[in-house]
């Protein structure tokens, strides 16, 4: 397990300013995306990706074989890599004729009953392509909930572009403390950067630590990917409780926050062995 040379703010950085490196230019992967109905749903991605990953151009290739299905299947849940979504928008861009042979649908979040919101249904290359830059058309599909990063995929692929994992390990938040991360963060004057923040269902990271305002409370910045996808909040106010949480973790909660953190409530700190900038 080796030290990190990056800090969370500069894979966020990485993915969104100005974003990851296409052959149209930059696109910013600044969209949440999670299969879970509950975070939204994937309806536009699924519509996307169950047709457009088979078909072959003219030389017998897919989008399948070109990125490997493992890798589309976890874009297509928001747990995608940088390097997958790279392949995913490239190939679009020089496969277009391919995107006029089949419609797809442009979804919202998911309704409460479990129905897809569709707010359109078309082909890609007429309601993108043919009316935009190939740039501003990727970064539209990006808007429009096809391509986008959840919480999960955010921390461990950050993990794998520091070189703390090889490869993908899908875990549920509330797992971590079991499978990610052992360490229990019991006092806020412990709390260093990379540790994980868990909640139930949500998973973040601390990215600094300013400094102590009082015995129970410290200005940190954080970074996870929540509603507005990928971002670091600046001067998040963490506060140490007395209640216990997951496996016995300390409980802790935050506020304020540039931009505001989307996901607030009780939560448990927690450090990988090993693991440290």
């Amino acid at each position: 397990m080796p030290e990190a040379f990056s800090l969370p703010y500069e894979y966020v950085d990485h993915l969104i300013k100005p974003g990851l490196q296409t052959g149209a230019g930059p696109v910013a992967l600044n969209q949440y995306l999670c299969k879970n109905q509950k975070n939204g749903g994937n309806d536009g991605a699924t519509s996307f990706y169950k047709n457009f990953r088979w078909i072959k151009n003219e030389y017998g290739m897919s989008l399948h074989k070109h990125v490997g299905g493992k890798n589309i299947d976890l874009a297509w849940k928001g747990q995608g890599n940088d390097q997958t979504f790279i392949a995913i928008w490239n190939f679009m861009l020089n496969n277009k004729d391919l995107l006029d042979k089949y419609k797809v649908e442009v979804c919202g979040r998911t309704h409460s009953d479990g129905t897809k919101d569709v707010k359109a249904t078309g082909k890609i290359k007429r309601m993108y392509f043919d009316k935009m830059s190939d740039r501003a058309a990727l970064q539209q599909m990006v808007q429009d909930r096809f391509f986008g990063m959840d919480c999960i995929g955010f921390v461990q692929n950050f993990m794998i572009w520091v070189g703390e994992r090889a490869d993908y390990q899908a875990v549920e938040p509330r797992k971590y403390p079991t499978h990610v991360c052992k360490i229990n963060i019991d006092d806020i004057k412990e709390v260093k950067p990379l540790d994980f923040m868990v909640w139930n269902g949500h998973v973040a990271l601390v990215d600094w630590v300013w400094k102590q305002l009082d015995d129970n409370s410290a200005h940190i910045d954080m970074c996870q990917s929540s509603s507005g996808g990928p971002q670091c909040n600046e001067y998040v106010v963490l506060k140490q409780t007395n209640g216990k949480g997951i496996n016995g973790g300390r409980e802790f909660t935050i506020s304020s926050g540039t931009p505001t953190p989307p996901v607030r409530g009780h939560f448990t700190i927690w450090r990988r062995e090993g693991f440290w900038y």
